[in-house]
């Protein structure tokens, strides 16, 4: 599950079959997934646009074709307009995708045909969802791979994949700078004094106001050694990227901006210092200066609670200096919390 919200009382939430959305501020959620048939769909791909549109899409295969079932709402949810992409992979498979809008009117949809990041093809619209023309392919080697998308304007993309078609090869990052037709690998450079090694990218950037926006990797050192999370800013639209101190170990982030931020250090559940179900221990930082410096927060009493009973965070999502939420999860136990004083203190929001 994963949560998006646009203001203190707005927002949406995706489960893999579900999406659902909130008028007030994440303590009661109504499901607003599109009818259709869902025999044979295969996962979901959202992005939410703002408060009131959002686009969603299903894979779906018969016999010998296979389909992207793409919805678009621009009302909260309450309609839905439907639009049928038909997929060339000739066995009909389809396992999985991303979809992403930098607008109303321009989006663009990453079909993966099989458990990796190749065979894929990209479409794209600019007439917010009602035609949608493939652009790039594998198999024509415009596109290098498939994988998770994330645009900056109609021209400028980005891609996260890897060039060993099995998943066992790092991630690299691609851009666009023709609105998806072709892509070129964006080098990035390890911190001063870093021994190369192997660099993995989970996530295009994001991007806040202007050209200012960030990404961040996973650094893994030599074995026995903490992964650390790198991080890297832009001022230029994602032309040239400048490191930050990287974060040991490896953590959650969620940035306002290239200057405010929060981050939780996040083990997961199974390794050798964090037993399924063991109580969760650690704290939440802030940084106001760039990640030059961070702030501990220790967690209040309701955040403790579910620390101890085994729940982690899995995400942040903070509007501004104040209000944020974070979702909590173990196993199928979600818990959503929400702040009112940048982390210093939570209440149940959902379930509460």
């Amino acid at each position: 599950m994963s949560v998006q919200m646009y203001n203190a009382t707005t927002g949406w939430a995706s489960t893999n079959n579900d999406v659902l959305r909130t008028t007030d501020g994440g303590y009661h959620w109504q499901v607003v997934t599109p009818q259709m048939d869902r025999g044979e769909s295969i996962g979901m791909m959202d992005d939410f646009v703002n408060a009131d549109q959002a686009c969603v899409a299903f894979g779906q295969r018969a016999e010998t074709k296979a389909v992207a079932l793409v919805f678009h709402t621009t009302d909260g949810g309450a309609t839905w307009r439907r639009t049928e992409i038909p997929l060339s992979s000739s066995d009909g498979q389809f396992c999985w995708g991303a979809v992403t809008f930098t607008d109303g009117q321009h989006g663009w949809l990453m079909a993966v045909n099989s458990q990796h990041d190749s065979p894929a093809e990209l479409f794209a619209t600019t007439d917010g969802g009602t035609t949608w023309p493939q652009i790039a392919s594998t198999d024509d080697a415009n596109l290098p791979c498939g994988g998770k998308i994330n645009f900056r304007d109609p021209s400028t993309g980005w891609t996260v994949g890897n060039l060993g078609g099995n998943g066992s090869s790092p991630s690299i990052l691609f851009r666009t700078q023709d609105g998806g037709h072709t892509w070129r690998e964006q080098a990035l450079k390890l911190p001063p004094g870093y021994p190369k090694s192997t660099i993995g990218i989970g996530d295009p950037p994001v991007f806040f106001s202007g050209g200012e926006g960030m990404l961040t990797a996973t650094y893994w050192p030599e074995p026995q050694s903490p992964n650390e999370t790198l991080l890297y800013f832009t001022q230029d639209g994602g032309q040239t990227w400048q490191n930050r101190p990287p974060l040991v170990p490896w953590g959650i982030v969620d940035f306002l901006n290239a200057n405010e931020g929060w981050y939780w250090p996040w083990e997961p559940p199974g390794s050798p210092t964090a037993p399924p179900g063991a109580p969760v221990k650690g704290k939440l930082y802030r940084t106001t200066d760039g990640c030059m410096t961070w702030t501990g927060i220790e967690p209040d009493q309701t955040l403790k609670t579910f620390l101890d009973q085994g729940l982690n965070i899995s995400q942040l999502d903070f509007i501004d200096s104040r209000t944020g939420w974070v979702l909590l999860s173990f196993n199928e136990k979600l818990q959503l919390l929400k702040t009112a004083d940048g982390g210093g203190h939570w209440t149940t929001a959902y379930p509460n």
